[in-house]
């Protein structure tokens, strides 16, 4: 079975409401410039439960491009968006023509995709010129290469050792979150905890970390990558997250 099939099964299993569509608005508002949105065509780049999908209609696009390879995901995202259009693709191989986007949404996608240079290249392809993409991934560092190794060995575990550690995780993250923020984890964050560990740690395939250079490098001078803060929580104070703009030249 191919590692795209299997992560497409995977994310049936658990499909979920991310965040309700005022967080997923405010955030696509912070970071992607709305001129791009309004009246403007935008792709939702492994749209998930289509919560910012949903949002990019809200603020105003056009149209609104939205796929992924979890069908069960899709079947959520079109109840939220009726009049959008989805697929069923993969990040490195769009079934989209040239420069056919103003914006490109690409939250929490990119370290999952088995070919992620291609993917980049193919954000960029697809980008109209002076176009924008937000992408938001897995930062290269300690913490997160410690992470994906659990993670190659726990995406094979049998599932009874998986539900004792989402059953753990959910027991000693609040304590550790507490300890280290002085907040709880849904006070952070809407998802919850099983959902990160979940992202996280049982992902079939092996998950890439990125640099604000190795995704320059990967745009190959067609576009200028820019890391940006977004707005959102950091819940264990670990600095595992990159978000970064691409503007397409």
């Amino acid at each position: 079975m191919s590692e795209l099939r299997q992560q497409g099964q995977f994310w049936d299993s658990v499909t979920a409401a991310v965040q309700p569509i005022a967080e997923a608005r405010a955030l696509v508002e912070a970071l992607l410039p709305v001129e791009h949105i309004r009246g403007g065509m935008v792709l939702d780049a492994g749209c998930g439960a289509g919560d910012y999908t949903a949002a990019l209609w809200q603020i105003g696009a056009r149209g609104v491009c939205s796929f992924d390879v979890s069908v069960g995901s899709m079947r959520v995202a079109r109840a939220k968006s009726p009049q959008g259009r989805f697929a069923q693709a993969s990040l490195s191989e769009l079934p989209f023509p040239d420069a056919t986007f103003e914006a490109v949404w690409v939250w929490g996608v990119l370290h999952y995709v088995p070919m992620p240079t291609v993917a980049v290249r193919e954000i960029v392809r697809v980008l109209k010129p002076n176009g924008t993409a937000v992408i938001h991934t897995l930062r290269r560092g300690l913490w997160s290469s410690a992470e994906l190794a659990a993670a190659q060995v726990l995406s094979r575990a049998p599932r009874g050792v998986e539900a004792a550690i989402l059953a753990a995780g959910e027991r000693l993250i609040p304590l550790v979150s507490r300890a280290i923020t002085g907040k709880r984890p849904d006070e952070q964050t809407s998802k919850t905890i099983r959902q990160k560990l979940h992202e996280r740690l049982f992902v079939p395939g092996k998950l890439t970390t990125f640099s604000v250079g190795t995704l320059a490098e990967a745009a190959r001078g067609m576009a200028v990558v820019t890391e940006v803060q977004a707005p959102v929580s950091d819940l264990l104070n670990r600095n595992m997250s990159l978000t970064v703009m691409v503007r397409k030249q």
